[in-house]
């Protein structure tokens, strides 16, 4: 799973458009993490944004799109209607023949749906180099290429000055951004040689001399041109095998002579990993294997109890279940177990959740003065095991999302999750135990 500023990167689409897709239930979050707000979505899911994108580029309306997937619309559908409106778009000047390519690309994207460019990615270490480098920024996507190309200019023509040698290939430096159209950042480097006999440092400016680290370990993956990259055939082949990315991404411009554009070039895609097992850099601690402790298919039932909505930033809900423990008596509870179920709003401000805590009831049981009844619908769950304090509950929480998610092939059905309390928890103390239930597909 993937948070929603590197799905947006993936998918070419802004974090804004993304938020405003979930709030019209076209394209949900797979998973919102109720601790930090932060939303996942997976590789699976931009099939279904690229339908949605290229029905909006055909003039839908975002009901109409909504309606029109519910209904099925299958792939031929969609690309007779795309090819239709690219014999409309060819009749338009150039602003309508930008929209036009844009359609061309996303009618690529669902042609190549599941089927593998065909190349084999390879594991290898990348050494340490040094470099020169410069950054800019394009004012829109269609932009992009002049400016890269620009600055590959003024990086050759700078070393020239210096008299200092390229020695090896182009590249671009993906940063930690989001997805803009209209404001496109461009990191673009070059390996090169100084020379030791040289009697001055070179002059500063908006060239960058830097040390590039070394990757110990890299998945590399040939790919297309600017523009056609296969980067989410590379992710996906990261995470079905056990690794995980743990850096910047490279882009290496491959060209038999320096002449050649960089748009022309073919690209070698280079992603740094770390086994899922490896220590992670971050901490000096192993990281956990988080493993369910079962599987359980729970039919639908009722929860009854106090309601809490917010972020949890001051312990409101600990307050609320010291509030609700003296009244459990007015409760006609079915079972000893209580339950904590946490309601997820795909269009709720960031860390914002709905939490339940209270008691399974009769299906016809009325709440008091100052209680709810919520409905949890039949699901399949995976169940793990929480022990100890309720400071590394979040850290629970976070293995689960992102070590055994991705690791397990499956898929939470999003939307709610819950916590079981039995005779085995023993509010927070060192061998407290409670249970996590989470609804999957």
């Amino acid at each position: 799973m993937f948070k929603i500023g590197d799905f947006s990167r993936i998918a070419h689409v802004s974090v804004k458009t993304l938020r405003h897709y979930a709030q019209e239930g076209l394209l949900e979050p797979v998973w919102i993490d109720r601790y930090s707000g932060y939303r996942y979505y997976t590789l699976d899911q931009l099939t279904h944004l690229n339908r949605i994108l290229a029905l909006k580029d055909l003039g839908f309306t975002l009901d109409q799109i909504n309606h029109l997937l519910k209904s099925g619309v299958s792939a031929d559908e969609l690309k007779g209607m795309l090819r239709l409106k690219r014999v409309e778009l060819k009749q338009h000047v150039h602003e309508e023949q930008q929209r036009l390519a844009r359609i061309e690309k996303r009618l690529e994207q669902i042609e190549t749906e599941g089927v593998s460019s065909g190349n084999v990615v390879l594991l290898k270490p990348i050494q340490t180099s040094f470099i020169a480098w410069a950054h800019s920024r394009a004012a829109s996507i269609d932009q992009a290429d002049d400016a890269r190309e620009g600055l590959r200019q003024l990086i050759f023509n700078w070393c020239a000055d210096q008299h200092i040698r390229i020695t090896g290939q182009w590249f671009s430096l993906l940063k930690d951004v989001s997805f803009d159209d209209r404001k496109v950042e461009l990191h673009l480097g070059v390996q090169v040689e100084l020379n030791p006999a040289a009697k001055k440092k070179p002059t500063a400016g908006p060239i960058h001399l830097s040390q590039l680290a070394e990757i110990p370990l890299a998945a590399c993956l040939l790919g297309g041109t600017v523009g056609q990259l296969p980067q989410a055939e590379l992710l996906n082949w990261i995470e079905i095998n056990g690794y995980h990315a743990c850096g910047e991404t490279r882009l290496i411009y491959l060209g038999e002579t320096p002449e050649t554009p960089l748009d022309k070039r073919l690209i070698e895609i280079q992603v740094p990993v770390r086994c899922g097992t490896e220590r992670d850099e971050k901490n000096n601690n192993k990281e956990q294997k988080m493993e369910p402790v079962k599987f359980e298919t729970l039919p639908a039932f009722k929860v009854m109890g106090m309601k809490y909505r917010g972020k949890n930033e001051n312990g409101e809900i600990s307050d609320m279940w010291g509030v609700l423990n003296p009244r459990c008596a007015e409760i006609p509870a079915v079972g000893q177990c209580a339950y904590g179920v946490c309601m997820m709003e795909s269009n709720a401000p960031d860390g914002v959740f709905e939490y339940i805590a209270g008691f399974k009831v009769a299906s016809d049981a009325v709440p008091p003065e100052g209680m709810v009844v919520v409905d949890v619908p039949e699901n399949k769950y995976a169940v793990f095991e929480h022990v100890g304090s309720k400071e590394t509950l979040m850290n629970t929480y976070h293995l689960i999302a992102t070590e055994w998610f991705p690791r397990s092939g499956m898929q939470p059905v999003g939307g709610f999750d819950m916590e079981i309390y039995d005779e085995y928890f023993k509010h927070f103390a060192p061998d407290s135990v409670m249970y996590i239930y989470e609804p999957i597909k």
